[in-house]
């Protein structure tokens, strides 16, 4: 299909420019960086490459003996980094939220930890991580070789099954995001399985909501459309060839909010195994924000995690 529009391109659309702008954040004045559970070699290859970058100043909450074994083995110079020994997980990840309670830390740094487990000790009465008036949630970016600029997704890691109020709170979220890494107004698609609305389907008609309430000023700092299938979301081609022609989304989508964890999750998992996708994901909304990979990421994703919990910060 010939005379397609042109996508539009953030001035910040690639790994490189967030590193660039952690680096401007940070300029002699590193964030205060708790890595929990500190046994995992790529994380701690991540967490060492961001201490040498000056964009963070080291602490280590965890197994004091496994941690400098781990330095040994790798020959990583962390010689900077405050050491709190706590070998039991739960008391470190609950050490870890009274710092950031106490505003002692600017970030948390998933170690060698289930992400279950985190969270629940995270999200535990009396954790003090949560925010009265905050939805937190999971925020992946991610840039795909064959895709000139940034896809954010949400909620990957967190919320299992959003209704309406839910989404509309991930969206904020997800924004917030964006914002901090540079993206202004970033095209956020509402994904379903179709791009019309069908009153059998539920995500569908959630989605004409929340796209009627971008649209009235409701949601702002974004351009929202829904439903929107994956492929009419990121390519112009699908997308006119399916009817959808004139939406701010469609084709060019920034960012997308998924139905379900399952779907945010598969997107994730997909795009990183077979989309040949430089990826990070970070969670936000609680005290501090908490940069979480996947145990099977690179030491670049954990690095890349990092990034974006630095800019969260």
């Amino acid at each position: 299909m010939s005379n397609l529009p042109e996508i539009t391109i953030p001035p910040v659309n690639s790994y490189a420019h967030i590193f660039e702008r952690a680096k401007a954040k940070t300029a002699g004045k590193p964030i205060r960086a708790a890595l929990v559970g500190p046994n995992d070699p790529d994380m701690l290859t991540a967490f060492a490459r961001a201490t040498a970058d000056r964009l963070i100043e080291p602490i280590i909450i965890g197994d004091r003996k496994a941690f400098e074994q781990a330095l040994a083995e790798q020959k990583f110079n962390m010689g900077s980094a405050q050491i709190i020994d706590i070998p039991d997980t739960e008391s470190a990840i609950k050490h870890a939220t009274q710092l950031a309670a106490n505003k002692e830390i600017g970030l948390i740094v998933k170690g060698r930890l289930v992400t279950a487990e985190l969270l629940s000790m995270l999200f535990a009465a009396g954790s003090h991580f949560l925010k009265d008036d905050k939805t937190v949630s999971h925020v992946a970016v991610m840039k795909p070789q064959k895709y000139p600029k940034l896809l954010f997704v949400t909620d990957a890691g967190v919320t299992i099954q959003p209704d309406l109020k839910s989404k509309l709170n991930l969206i904020q979220n997800l924004i917030g995001v964006a914002k901090a890494i540079g993206v202004e107004m970033p095209r956020l698609a509402i994904l379903s399985a179709v791009e019309v609305v069908y009153p059998t389907m539920p995500v569908t008609m959630e989605a004409a909501v929340l796209s009627k309430m971008a649209e009235r000023g409701q949601i702002k700092g974004a351009y929202v459309d829904g439903p929107l299938s994956f492929d009419v979301a990121v390519d112009m081609f699908a997308a006119h060839s399916k009817g959808v022609k004139t939406s701010a989304v469609a084709g060019q989508a920034d960012a997308m909010l998924a139905p379900n964890i399952e779907t945010a999750n598969g997107i994730y998992k997909a795009m990183t195994l077979f989309g040949r996708c430089e990826i990070g994901g970070v969670i936000v909304g609680g005290r501090v924000p908490v940069s979480v990979a996947s145990r099977s990421d690179s030491p670049q994703g954990k690095y890349n995690s990092i990034l974006l919990g630095v800019l969260t910060a």
